[in-house]
Formats: structure tokens, sequence, C-alpha cells
């Protein structure tokens, strides 16, 4: 995407999150944008899952919460490498520090989204295809053993 597409879409995303407007969806022939006000949110629970944090820091972990990959960018979330594959995971699988756990899509780049421990799959909390914003838990995990160091 050529820096002009760029910086309009950050003067659009800057425009709408101190605009009044709830939702907004741009079409361009260099890339889509959809952005919701009215979305679920959801609170950041690992720090160590979103290295490609854009703005802020995230909120701390809760007390009790199980480990999580998170999202680190609003995008596309896709649980498999393409259609009719099979899913990078499945509950009940074992996942090493820094596997591809599942992808997003945005501006048309694919981004891996890695699991930030070693441990097994537990709940897979989005549906493949499903639009997902920053820091929004995708994955929980059960840690081999808390100070994983893999």
């Amino acid at each position: 995407m050529a820096e002009k597409e760029l910086n309009a879409m950050t003067t659009l995303i800057k425009t709408f999150n101190t605009s009044s407007a709830q939702v907004l969806n741009v079409k361009t022939p260099a890339y889509e944008l959809h952005l919701n006000k009215q979305a679920e949110r959801y609170p950041a629970v690992d720090s160590e899952a979103a290295p490609l944090a854009m703005t802020g820091a995230p909120e701390a972990p809760a007390a009790s919460a199980a480990p999580t990959v998170t999202a680190p960018l609003v995008g596309v979330a896709y649980l498999a490498p393409e259609p009719g594959k099979p899913p990078f995971v499945q509950v009940g699988d074992h996942v090493d520090k820094g596997q591809t756990v599942c992808v997003i899509e945005a501006m048309k780049l694919i981004n891996e989204v890695p699991s930030p421990i070693s441990g097994t799959i537990k709940r897979i909390l989005v549906e493949d295809g499903r639009m997902v914003e920053f820091s929004e838990p995708l994955i929980e995990l059960e840690a081999d053993r808390v100070d994983d160091e893999r």
C-alpha cells in the first residue's frame, strides 16, 4: 500500500475516533476499512500476546485469567492458512511459544499470530473469517508451566 493511502486511512481512523459516528465503512481501489464503535469490547489479558501494539499500553491482566492469544491488530481473523485447508490449531492441540495459531488479514496483508507461550489450546474464542479488534482474545491456552521460557 502506498504511503498516500496509508496516510488517508490514518486520517480517517483519527477523525472517526473523535467523531460521534458509530460505524464507518470505506472501500477504495487500494483498501477497505471497516470501523465500528458499537462492536463488543474485550479487555487485553496478556501483554506478551500483542507484540505489534500500535497505541497505548495494554490493560493489566486479570488475576485469574488464563493465558490468551490476543489480536495484535484490527482485521479479519482466519483459523486456517487458506480456505479448505486444516486449521492451524484445534482444541486440545499442543503449541510451542512462537508457533502460528491463526492469521489476521489487514489492508490485504496476512499477519501471522504466534502463541505467546507453550501450552495446550483450551478454547478458540473467535470464528473463522470474523473481524477482530485490537487486543481481542482469540485463543485461550493452558500453559505448560508458569515460568515458560522456551
